[in-house]
């Protein structure tokens, strides 16, 4: 039987269970909570103080730039350079890094919450207005990445609940867009009888653009959004039904998709569980035959950015490369500007001595550019720095 079928059995035997639905049932309740770089700072503090002083028992995992590819199993574990934050009843810690953002299916499984708080979406942006896909083939996308993440919340007994993106400023992301991403996920999560909240309603970016990034609020504007989705929460919190199943309309599988990042998005480094281990150094002549691509720095939301290139292996100098193909990150961007490496022509030759990118543990503080198609066999390469 396979796990479809399983989950809407569980559903229609009333296996699935959630918060109770007075007060006191409620706040015995064991909160997940989710978040990328908007819950980093008093956004994330505030809301995470709220839901302790509210009785829950919280669970808070924050990873600065995460996105459903960071959180879902069926992607490669991804490292987080650009803050971390766990907060458990009864230990803390914040860091600059982590190895691997955990997964969800490992949170759901070690805490077993009752509900799953998820904030996200800012990163979903450049999934949604790839160029490298269609429009249709881009909504597609995003509603599995958000699907899968609900189904995974729904199998474990739990129910979602999700804070959908604030409005950013429309330099950066047009309103439309904007519209597009709320629309998608307020949708998916309906299905799976969750609850969303409308931060787009309560908010506005007015702090000048590009002088700022145009995402992210400074601490009054945060606390009061924070503010506004705790009082949302309690109420949620406080009429849930008890012991009443979602109604799930259309539950998917999660599957590991033909193409594992985002086309011109920002969580790359692609499900490389590569049986050709990376060996330590190679000495090749290559030709550029496929590149990833910005199509606007305004798309990247840091500073620095490398972009997987692939080319054919014209010479290996030293034998030791098994494949015809490599794959190679090279900085494309530093400083908000374009290097010299982004403007490398397709069909061009280079000679290069390349290492494996976890070489160099400082490029794991740079987002990665990878809208090329999925490939398991081959591992990443970066140059050898001198």
């Amino acid at each position: 039987m396979n796990r479809v079928m399983t989950l809407l059995i569980a559903v229609a035997a009333g296996l699935l269970s959630f918060p109770g639905g007075d007060l006191h049932a409620a706040r015995a309740s064991r909160i997940l909570y989710l978040g990328d770089s908007l819950s980093i700072g008093e956004f994330g503090q505030t809301f995470d103080h709220s839901l302790r002083s509210s009785g829950f028992e919280v669970h808070t995992v924050v990873a600065g730039g995460a996105s459903p590819y960071y959180w879902l199993k069926s992607y490669q574990s991804l490292p987080c350079t650009i803050g971390f934050w766990e907060k458990s009843p009864s230990s803390e810690r914040r860091v600059g890094y982590v190895r691997a953002v955990p997964k969800l299916e490992d949170l759901l499984a070690s805490h077993t919450p009752n509900v799953v708080v998820v904030q996200t979406g800012i990163n979903l942006y450049a999934t949604l207005r790839s160029k490298r896909r269609t429009k249709e083939e881009n909504v597609a996308e995003v509603r599995s990445l958000i699907e899968q993440m609900c189904y995974s919340i729904a199998k474990s007994g739990a129910i979602s609940y999700w804070v959908l993106p604030p409005h950013s400023h429309e330099q950066r992301y047009p309103k439309s867009l904007q519209e597009d991403l709320a629309s998608i996920m307020r949708g998916v999560v309906d299905r799976y009888e969750g609850k969303v909240f409308e931060s787009q309603k309560v908010t506005r970016f007015i702090d000048p653009y590009p002088a700022t990034d145009g995402i992210h609020y400074g601490p009054e504007e945060a606390r009061g959004w924070a503010e506004k989705v705790s009082t949302h929460f309690n109420r949620f919190m406080e009429v849930a039904p008890v012991a009443q199943a979602p109604k799930i309309v259309r539950a998917l599988p999660i599957q590991t998709p033909t193409v594992a990042s985002p086309a011109g998005g920002f969580s790359a480094l692609k499900t490389n569980s590569v049986a050709s281990t990376s060996l330590e150094e190679l000495d090749v002549v290559l030709k550029l035959v496929e590149k990833s691509e910005i199509q606007s720095l305004n798309e990247l939301p840091y500073a620095n950015a490398l972009g997987l290139y692939e080319y054919e292996v014209l010479e290996d100098r030293l034998g030791n490369y098994p494949h015809d193909r490599i794959r190679v990150a090279h900085g494309i961007v530093f400083g908000r500007k374009y290097t010299g490496a982004a403007l490398r022509e397709i069909g061009s030759s280079i000679a290069m001595r390349v290492v494996p990118l976890s070489k160099y543990k400082t490029l794991a503080t740079w987002e990665m550019v990878d809208d090329l198609r999925f490939n398991q066999e081959l591992p990443i390469y970066t140059p050898k720095l001198d």
